[in-house]
């Protein structure tokens, strides 16, 4: 049975309209075995690559979903145990910087019912002026962190997102 995470990814996925390249990354081995013996394993800088022909535009997405209205991050590499990992974000950033994408966050807050998408050099702002090692929706208010909401449509069991309109609200060209 796939965890809430990989749910939330697969129904996002689903929402992709057809004319999109969607490239997921492999997952690291240690999400398939729940052991502290591995010596090493490969630590993805992002969740997916997609093209969008229609905006020209490349988008690096790093996807999370958490329960309550609150997300936690890793402000150093020696930082371990959040949900937003010190790696994925100098990933995006680091692909951000050669140019010509589009690279950040999306974060589905499930108790509030509201998903967003956070441009990686925000994001790094928002830590900047934040002191704490999370952030709540009501933080991206307070700190005025550019973020645009994804509008989404309750189904039966998961949701249906309109990737038209976020596609459009992040095109480059």
């Amino acid at each position: 049975m796939a965890n809430v995470g990989k749910k939330f990814e697969q129904s996002f996925t689903k929402s992709v309209p057809s004319h999109v390249a969607v490239i997921r990354m492999p997952d690291a081995a240690q999400s398939f075995f729940q052991t502290s013996h591995l010596r090493f394993s490969l630590r993805n800088p992002y969740d997916f690559l997609w093209w969008s022909p229609t905006t020209l535009t490349l988008y690096a997405l790093e996807l999370k979903t958490v329960k309550g209205k609150s997300i936690s991050f890793e402000r150093t590499k020696d930082e371990k145990k959040k949900e937003i990992h010190y790696h994925q974000i100098q990933g995006l950033k680091n692909f951000k910087d050669i140019g010509g994408s589009v690279c950040g966050l999306i974060i589905e807050f499930r108790e509030l019912e509201t998903t967003v998408f956070i441009d990686v050099d925000d994001f790094i702002e928002m830590t900047k002026v934040n002191p704490k090692k999370s952030f709540n929706f009501k933080d991206l208010e307070t700190f005025e962190v550019p973020y645009i909401v994804i509008p989404q449509k309750k189904l039966k069991t998961n949701y249906k997102y309109d990737i038209e309109t976020f596609l459009e609200k992040t095109r480059l060209h």
